[in-house]
């Protein structure tokens, strides 16, 4: 009798699981996956159509495989240091899930093309359109939500709104040539402006701090500084009791690149160290510190967005967002502020959850609470639920370190040993 397991959500992280279930099924297996898009693999991160919309992280550290960390640089032709099109990590993870599932006979895949409006634990049950998905275990893999919306934002006129620019078709609805403010300064305002100014529009960001990302290492650097990142590596404290211990080490190495190199594989650990006082102090004090510096920019897309400013076609501002949005200056106000994790619990399928206490809101408010070792989602008591798990941003409160590709298929290849036991 064939084990079924159903994936809510068909990006990086669904797309990840349902790979490493393939790859290490021994006996039969269903896989379902709930995804409402046409193609697996996309997500809001991999469904750009923008050439210029470039992986930050170099294609060695991108493989879908934990044990061959070239596998996707020699699926792309490119050296291990190169910057990807980001529709192109899409058609790698597809062809990797596809060569997975065919060489393996025991395994069947399915890719149920509906949004899934209810989970129910008691059986479990995936309700997608008017089909009920029966499951030995179930896997919340939805990604990153739209991004956080001002309450101001809503008593602006919605046709000068664009809420979320990764919807399909969002940025096409703005004029050529259009005057465009982008709230917030991050990776998404970045893909924004340079496809943007790209179609001559004038885009101005606004935010608090007007920090933007930084850039990667030129290739030929990073190679130099391989050594420090090693022996960076090695001086690594074994514990961290505060943030500002995290920052101390860091101000005082001699590459604070390789530091953060350093840093990654450690930093779920390092998070959980801090208890909850020391990663309220972290979000407080040094989360957009961390963000520009960790989530980094490649070098081609710097240099592209460094001569719009230079022309004129980008500027950066600290005035008030709201102010600005609501001056005749601007035609169209997009969002590029962080994801709304509130806005993702209030919505199908984990509000079904969430409403039978079979689910609660993760640490801070970001995500849902997952126990940090095994991913199972955790109930308003705190109590382990049978058969559902999280993997990839939603698990964001609980361990920090969750939404990039090296982290995800981590937990992938250990959700998927869990859930063939």
């Amino acid at each position: 009798m064939s084990r079924r397991i159903v994936i809510v959500g068909g990006g990086a992280s669904g797309t990840l699981v349902a790979t490493h279930l393939a790859q290490q099924a021994t006996q039969a297996l269903d896989v379902l996956i709930v995804e409402p898009r046409p193609r697996l693999g996309e997500g809001v991160a991999y469904s750009t159509t923008d050439d210029q919309h470039l992986l930050n992280v170099p294609a060695s550290g991108m493989s879908a495989l934990l044990d061959d960390s070239q596998h996707f640089a020699r699926w792309a032709s490119v050296d291990g240091d190169a910057f990807v099109p980001r529709r192109k990590y899409a058609d790698y993870l597809r062809q990797t899930l596809a060569s997975s599932v065919g060489g393996n006979s025991r395994v069947a895949l399915r890719h149920v093309q509906l949004p899934a409006q209810h989970v129910s634990v008691s059986p479990l049950v995936v309700t997608a359109g008017d089909t009920d998905l029966q499951a030995d275990a179930i896997v919340i893999a939805l990604g990153n939500a739209a991004p956080t919306c001002p309450d101001w934002v809503n008593r602006l006129d919605a046709s000068r709104v664009v809420r979320d620019p990764w919807q399909l078709g969002a940025l096409d609805q703005i004029a050529d040539g259009a005057r465009v403010l982008c709230i917030g300064t991050g990776l998404t305002f970045v893909d924004v402006a340079v496809t943007l100014a790209g179609r001559g529009c004038r885009v101005t960001a606004t935010s608090r701090h007007r920090l933007l990302p930084t850039v990667h290492a030129p290739a030929s650097a990073a190679n130099s500084t391989a050594g420090a990142s090693n022996s960076t590596a090695g001086a690594l404290p074994h514990s961290f009791s505060t943030p500002g211990d995290v920052a101390c080490w860091v101000r005082n190495q001699p590459d604070w690149r390789a530091a953060f190199a350093a840093l990654r594989p450690e930093t779920q650990r390092i998070w959980r160290g801090f208890g909850d006082g020391g990663q309220r102090q972290f979000l407080r004090h040094a989360r957009r510190y961390w963000d520009v510096h960790r989530h980094r920019m490649a070098p081609e897309v710097a240099r592209l967005l460094d001569d719009h400013i230079a022309r004129g076609n980008v500027r950066i501002q600290p005035e008030s967002a709201h102010d600005l949005a609501q001056s005749p200056e601007f035609d169209v106000v997009v969002l590029c502020t962080g994801p709304d994790d509130t806005l993702a619990l209030t919505c199908p399928p984990l509000s079904s959850l969430l409403a039978v206490g079979q689910a609660r809101s993760g640490p801070h408010a970001m995500g849902i609470d997952t126990d940090a070792d095994t991913g199972q989602l955790l109930s308003a008591n705190g109590e382990p639920v049978p058969g559902v798990y999280a993997i990839g941003p939603m698990r964001r409160g609980t361990l920090w370190e969750s939404t990039a590709i090296p982290e995800i298929r981590s937990e992938a290849r250990r959700l998927a040993a869990l859930l063939l036991v």
